[in-house]
């Protein structure tokens, strides 16, 4: 068996639809579960949320509880673009393990994301001259790989373009193309911990011997209970469901008032309460509902953390009056919110529409499938409820 910690909820889809894609039978899951028969199991550790010695604690449980599925090979998913507490959650997991060397390679050089020359690349631009400048969380500041990380001279990190044996420490892999990937995923069993993005792992299932199946979609009827949540502030999914608003209706903005009011307070409840009426409302009028943030919202005086929290806690009210055959959530953090209020742990993936677009069916309510993707990714055309 195959185990993936990652580090939010989206990565964690993302690696279960390739687990898909190379024909595994693959579990996703919140907690640690008792009995695993899958082939791939992935579990989200949702660390990039919680501040960094919450996500090294959660790691080091995480770690040491999964030791009783005896996996075969140990995988830590992390961030395209390296937000979050990376280095820390490596140390942590290398300390339990007792390893001495490390392999990141967290590029999607099909997606246009790349290293080269000790420089992160988004297309054609630096990583800090995109939109992840402004990531609510972790703004990336510098494109520099080592200044992305955080790493410090006594962390010892050095950025290789070519694999030099016997790698020591903590490597960051040069990767500008899919051959870079297959290059360095072909060492994957000289190497004590594998650390990375999506197509680093499709790379290192390649080196195992796995073979892509043919993709089979599920025959989707028209969407009854279609609740859409993005969370998200990238542009493109912004004016996509602004020009919606304004054609087909079905969208319930977050209030001004929400973001204004200290949480839990009674004027909080009771403007939560409103918008949450005005969504179950709109089910009457609409098969598919959207929950957005618009873009001239002042969010000032609320952190990303509270912002996912709040969305989670209007999702939960409508989930307690409408029955949501079909969640499509944008966000990882939002993702995370949302699963920890229903709650729904554990999951059986379905379909991989795209690379990091995953449906999936909840095992403590199978009526209900989860769409996932992360915020900066773009909706295929197969997720059919999501073409606004």
């Amino acid at each position: 068996m195959i185990l993936v910690i990652a580090d939010d909820l989206t990565g964690a889809a993302e690696i279960a639809g390739i687990g898909l894609r190379y024909g595994l039978k693959v579990r996703v899951c919140t907690e640690i579960i008792q009995e695993v028969t899958e082939d791939l199991l992935v579990i989200s550790a949702d660390t990039r949320s919680l501040t960094e010695n919450q996500a090294v604690t959660k790691v080091e449980y995480l770690i040491k509880s999964s030791q009783q599925y005896k996996p075969s090979l140990i995988y830590k998913k992390i961030d395209s673009v390296l937000r979050g507490h990376v280095l820390a959650e490596i140390k942590a997991i290398q300390d339990f393990l007792v390893q001495k060397n490390c392999l990141i390679v967290p590029t999607n050089p099909s997606m246009g994301r790349r290293i080269q020359d000790g420089k992160y690349y988004v297309g054609d631009k630096l990583a800090h001259e995109t939109a992840f400048a402004h990531d609510p969380e972790f703004p990336i500041q510098s494109s520099e790989v080592i200044n992305m990380l955080r790493a410090k001279p006594t962390d010892q990190v050095r950025i290789l373009a070519q694999p030099i044996l016997p790698l020591q420490g903590i490597t960051v892999a040069e990767v500008t193309q899919k051959e870079d990937l297959t290059k360095w995923a072909s060492q994957w069993a000289k190497i004590d911990l594998l650390v990375g993005g999506a197509e680093f792992f499709a790379s290192i299932l390649s080196n195992l011997g796995y073979n892509p199946v043919e993709k089979i979609f599920s025959p989707q009827q028209t969407a009854l209970n279609c609740l859409y949540v993005s969370g998200t502030t990238f542009s493109d999914s912004v004016e996509k469901i602004q020009n919606h608003a304004s054609h087909t209706g079905g969208v319930c903005y977050l209030p001004q008032e929400l973001v204004s009011q200290p949480i839990d307070s009674e004027e909080f409840n009771q403007s939560l309460n409103r918008w949450a009426s005005e969504i179950i409302q709109c089910f009457k009028q609409h098969q598919v509902v959207i929950i957005a943030i618009e873009k001239q919202l002042d969010t000032t005086k609320i952190t990303p953390a509270e912002l996912a929290k709040l969305i989670a806690k209007v999702v939960k009210k409508v989930w307690n009056q409408v029955h949501l055959a079909e969640i499509l959530i944008e966000g990882g953090a939002t993702s995370a919110a949302i699963l920890a209020e229903i709650p729904l742990q554990n999951f059986l993936p379905t379909e991989e529409f795209a690379q990091g677009v995953i449906r999936m069916q909840s095992l403590e309510r199978p009526s209900t499938y989860l769409t996932l993707k992360p915020g900066s990714y773009a909706w295929p055309q197969a997720v059919t409820y999501a073409q606004l």
